[in-house]
């Protein structure tokens, strides 16, 4: 479905990567880790500087225009309805260019108003809508025509949770069904909810593919302690953190119990300097990839 060979472009850097038909997967990153780069990689608006990107078996900066209707993409700098136009004419407009016939047209469309709940607004021109009004129509728009593959880069921006709950259930009815999406997103949780594989970019490299299980079980050594520094603060270089950090006298060390125990940490700071209260926990998903993948 996807392959992308030693692909390298802007922040990516010799990316490796498959994946098949009928999966949903996760694209997770900080900003500036490649996640919209690849997503336009795969659908055919950037070629590749170095390796190379198929989609659907082909090359997707050739594809597209021949076999357009299987791909639809969603980039929130790039709007799918025209803003001088209303809603509805957005659609119908839509519908042209990908060849449906009026009623596979009408039936997509009132699915679609009444799971988004756009229809109250059909009528008013696209620019004249509030965020999160736009936002259900275009991902509404690209719904609109089943494509087999669907890529969607920060689609829940601007979303209430009941809009980002019935899209859930679109994306998961739609992958029952065949389809296959690519999402991006900054929300661990969302990702988690929608997808059965995760990717992990950290500065343009694959740190990470898998299903969410497998990521848990690499990051599940990872132990967070909080501690309040009283006196000087400790020399930490001895000790084998993944991460740390300092706010006031609150220090914050993210380790792995694979390499030190929490004890020995306590040990090597009381040594140095005086402590009050700390606190020792697991560190949720999220904060084991913002953080192991630096």
């Amino acid at each position: 479905m996807i392959q992308l060979e030693h692909v390298s472009k802007f922040v990516l850097k010799d990316v490796n990567l498959y994946i098949p038909q009928g999966k949903a997967v996760g694209l997770i990153g900080k900003s500036g880790a490649g996640k919209t780069t690849m997503l336009k990689l795969i659908s055919g608006l950037l070629s590749p500087d170095e390796g190379r990107v198929s989609t659907l078996g082909h090359c997707p900066v050739k594809y597209r225009k021949k076999y357009g209707r299987d791909i639809s993409a969603f980039f929130a700098g790039i709007p799918l309805l025209e803003p001088e136009e209303s809603v509805r004419c957005g659609f119908e407009m839509i519908a042209a260019v990908y060849g449906m016939n009026k009623t596979e047209y009408q039936s997509a469309y009132a699915e679609l108003t009444q799971a988004l709940g756009f229809g109250r607004y059909e009528e008013q021109k696209v620019k004249d809508l509030s965020l999160g009004q736009r936002m259900r129509a275009e991902l509404g728009a690209a719904l609109l025509y089943s494509p087999s593959l669907l890529l969607l880069d920060e689609p829940t921006i601007g979303l209430d949770q009941e809009a980002k709950e019935v899209l859930g259930e679109l994306l998961r009815t739609r992958v029952r069904q065949g389809m296959t999406f690519v999402v991006s997103s900054h929300d661990m949780k969302e990702i988690s909810h929608l997808c059965d594989r995760v990717v992990v970019l950290n500065d343009g490299k694959l740190a990470f593919y898998g299903d969410e299980e497998s990521l848990h079980r690499r990051q599940n050594s990872l132990q967070t302690m909080k501690i309040r520094i009283i006196g000087a603060l400790p020399d930490l270089g001895d000790i084998p953190f993944d991460h740390y950090s300092m706010e006031n006298d609150l220090l914050t060390i993210t380790y792995s119990s694979n390499y030190i125990t929490s004890a020995e940490i306590l040990r090597q700071i009381m040594n140095q300097t005086t402590i009050g209260e700390f606190v020792i926990r697991g560190a949720d998903l999220g904060e084991a990839i913002s953080q192991s993948f630096e």
